[in-house]
C-alpha cells in the first residue's frame, strides 16, 4: 500500500449498537477518520445482511484497502465474513453491548477516538495481525466466525438474549440463561474432533477460537487466536440446578474443577444430531449471530483473518 495516496477504508455501521447510540458512534468514527488521508467508502446497510453484501462486493471489486466495522460482536461477524481468507484487513470499533471480541484482543471499548487512532496506526504502519478464523460449512454454504460457535444450551441462551430488550446491559444474557433453564432440554449429539468421536446426551457444546461469550463469560480460558486449533467444550448437566451452580464458574473460567465440562482441542470438528440420546439441538450461533441447524463441519483456518490491532 502506498501511504502517499489516500487509503480507501470501507465503513460498516450498526445504527442500533451501543444501546441505540450506533448512529452517533458512526458519526464520530467518520469525523475522526476525516482527519487522516483516507477515502471513506460507505458500506452500511439497513440490515446486517445488506452490510455484508456491500462489504463483500467492495472486497471482490478491489474497492477498499481495509474494512472498518462499527458496532458490537455482530458487526465484527459481518466484517469477518466479508474479509476472511482474503488479504483485506479488518479494523474494529467496539461500541456494542457485549464486546467479547474486543475484550479478547484488549481493544478500546466505546472509545471511538482511541479505536480509530489505533486502527489507522496499524494500517499505515503495515502492522495487521494474522488471526485464526473459524470456517463453518452447513446446508446453506460456508460462513466464518472469529470468536465462539455455540450448538447446545449456550446457543439457546444466545438466541433468547438477542430477542430480549430488557435489561439494557449484559444482564440480558443472565436473564436469558435463567429463562432457558426452565425448559432445560438435553440434546442428542455426535461430535467428531480430528477423527475422535463422542456421542450422547449433551447440554453444552461450544467451539472456541477466543475466550469470551455473553459479555465476559470466560468459556474457553485456554483458547488462543494464533495457535491453529479450536477448543471444543462439551458438557452434560443432568439437572438445571447443576448448570445454575456452574454459571459462576463459567464466568471465571474455573469450571474445570466441576468435572462437568470437558475440553478437546482440534482443527476439524463435525457436529450432528443423534436423536437416540435426546432432543433436537437448537440452531447454532456464532459471534452471537444465527448460523444454521446441525449438521456442521467446522475448520480452523490458521491466520485466515488480518486484524488491525
Amino acid at each position: 500500500m502506498n501511504t502517499s495516496d489516500f487509503v480507501r477504508i470501507g465503513v460498516a455501521i450498526n445504527p442500533s449498537s451501543g444501546r441505540g447510540r450506533g448512529s452517533s458512534y458512526g458519526e464520530q468514527t467518520r469525523d475522526v477518520l476525516s482527519r487522516y488521508p483516507v477515502d471513506i467508502v460507505e458500506l452500511s446497510g439497513a440490515s446486517a445482511a445488506e452490510s455484508l453484501h456491500k462489504a463483500r462486493q467492495a472486497v471482490s471489486e478491489g474497492a477498499i484497502d481495509a474494512l472498518l466495522t462499527v458496532g458490537g460482536d455482530g458487526m465484527v461477524h459481518v466484517g469477518a465474513n466479508a474479509v476472511a481468507d482474503t488479504h483485506v484487513p479488518l479494523g474494529i470499533i467496539a461500541v456494542g453491548s457485549g464486546n467479547d471480541i474486543a475484550r479478547e484482543f484488549r481493544l478500546p471499548i466505546r472509545n471511538v477516538h482511541n479505536s480509530v487512532h489505533q486502527v489507522i496506526s496499524c494500517l499505515f504502519g503495515g502492522r495487521a495481525r494474522p488471526t485464526d478464523v473459524i470456517a463453518i460449512d452447513s446446508a446453506v454454504g460456508r460462513s466464518y466466525a472469529l470468536a465462539v460457535l455455540s450448538a447446545g444450551i449456550d446457543a439457546a441462551i444466545n438466541l433468547r438474549t438477542n430477542n430480549l430488550t430488557w435489561p439494557k446491559s449484559n444482564m440480558r444474557y443472565v436473564r436469558a440463561a435463567l429463562e432457558s433453564l426452565s425448559a432445560f432440554p438435553t440434546y442428542g449429539m455426535r461430535i467428531r474432533v480430528d477423527g475422535m468421536e463422542a456421542r450422547g446426551p449433551i447440554t453444552l457444546a461450544a467451539i472456541a477460537n477466543t475466550r469470551y461469550i455473553g459479555g465476559g463469560m470466560n468459556i474457553a480460558p485456554q483458547a488462543k487466536t494464533d495457535d491453529g486449533i479450536l477448543n471444543v467444550m462439551v458438557g452434560y448437566a443432568p439437572h438445571a440446578v447443576t448448570l445454575l451452580r456452574l454459571l459462576p464458574l463459567l464466568y471465571s473460567g474455573k469450571y474445570a474443577s466441576s468435572r462437568i465440562i470437558h475440553t478437546i482441542a482440534g482443527r476439524h470438528i463435525h457436529i450432528e444430531e443423534d436423536p437416540a440420546f435426546g432432543s433436537p439441538a437448537p440452531i447454532a450461533m456464532a459471534d452471537g449471530e444465527i448460523i444454521d441447524k446441525l449438521p456442521l463441519d467446522i475448520t480452523c483456518l490458521p491466520g485466515g483473518l488480518d486484524l488491525l490491532i
